[in-house]
This record gives C-alpha cells, structure tokens and sequence, in this order.
C-alpha cells in the first residue's frame, strides 16, 4: 500500500511536469511595469503578489500541492543526506549537471541568492545527475560555489550518478527547479534556466521564507 501511494505522488508530479530537452535554454522573463508595481507592495504576503510573481519568472504552480518524495544521497564527503533533513526550511531543489552549460551559467545567480538567504529558513538542494560522481565532486569543490553548503550542517550538493531521484522526479531536462515549502510540500516547478539573484526572484523567496 505504501507503495503504491508513493508510485501516485510521484506519478502526479510526473504529469504536473512537461518536458524539456536535455539542456534547457533559458525562459524569458517578463519584468514589466506591472510586475515592478508588484514588487513595491509584496511586503504583504498576498496571493495576488505571489502569483504575479510567479507569472512573471514563468514558474508552473500546480493545482495543488504534492508531497515532495523524500530521497537518500550520498553528499560530496560521502554523508548520506535525505530530503527530510531540510523540512523546516523553503527549498529549492535544483536539478543540475556540471556538463550542462545553462546549469552553470545559473549556477552565479543560486550563489547570489544563497549569500542573501543563508541566515533564513531556506535551503538550495543541488542534485547533480553526473555519471561519474568524482568529476562531480572535482567540480564541486574547485569552483568555490557554497550554496551546495547549508549552513554548514548539511552538504546540499548531493550526487546522483545513476539518475535515480532525477528520474523519481520525471526530470526530462536540467536545469529543473522544484519549489518545496517548509512542509515538504512541493508546489511549483521552474523548468530550465532562471535568473534568481533578480530583484523579482529575490522578492518572491522572500516572500516563501517568511510564510508558515
């Protein structure tokens, strides 16, 4: 029966997912006057803000919120690291891969958001869908990004060489962004390349922080 209920949620993510190419090209995001006035008054957490905001990066909600399946990786030191670990906090789970070039030209703008929200209930998950995991980890460790880091309790860049949860989570491309709230409810996806360090992005996070 357990099982089964979790073939169903992963299977509604499944649907609530379309598919992308290997590697993704980036949306554009439409930042317009509208969305500016948006951003002058989403200090009140409305749905109306949030869902301006949404429109606005191109970020798929869906119809109501799944559970997000909980995982088990092994992190760059060898530390197995699971999903659970981080419920409390907002998480992006990104969906990565180091030979991906949109992924790493997204890579700038996760860090800048991590400076940002290190401090807060807000975790980045990377999952990197490498197949050799030690490339990875050389990649990993030489370019100096520390939002694989959260807080220096969990090592969040976590491998994935046999594509296991990044097919769990009917990823077809990367970058793939899942948004998962404090409950471990997913509820959004972003598929390929996003500009987060934008001051839209960063006003709409804040908003997922301060929420319950």
């Amino acid at each position: 029966m357990k099982n089964l209920k979790n073939l169903s949620i992963i299977s509604l993510i499944g649907i609530l997912v379309f598919l992308l190419t290997t590697c993704s090209k980036p949306k554009t995001q439409v930042v317009k006057t509208a969305t500016a006035k948006v951003i002058s008054t989403s200090s009140v957490n409305t749905p109306e803000n949030i869902n301006a905001l949404m429109r606005a990066m191109e970020i798929q909600q869906f119809k109501k919120k799944v559970v997000a399946p909980d995982f088990k990786l092994k992190n760059v030191n060898g530390k197995t690291v699971s999903l659970k670990d981080f419920r409390g906090k907002f998480i992006l789970l990104n969906f990565m891969a180091t030979w991906c070039m949109w992924c790493r030209k997204e890579m700038p703008h996760l860090q800048k958001l991590h400076n940002r929200f290190k401090d807060k209930d807000f975790a980045i998950i990377a999952v990197f869908s490498d197949r050799d995991g030690a490339q990875a980890i050389a990649f990993i460790k030489k370019s100096g990004y520390t939002f694989t880091k959260n807080s220096g309790t969990y090592n969040s860049g976590l491998l994935d060489p046999t594509s296991r949860v990044t097919m769990m989570y009917r990823v077809t491309g990367t970058p793939t962004t899942y948004l998962i709230d404090k409950s471990g409810n997913a509820f959004a996806v972003a598929q390929g390349y996003r500009d987060w360090s934008t001051k839209v992005s960063v006003t709409l996070i804040k908003n997922f922080i301060n929420s319950n």
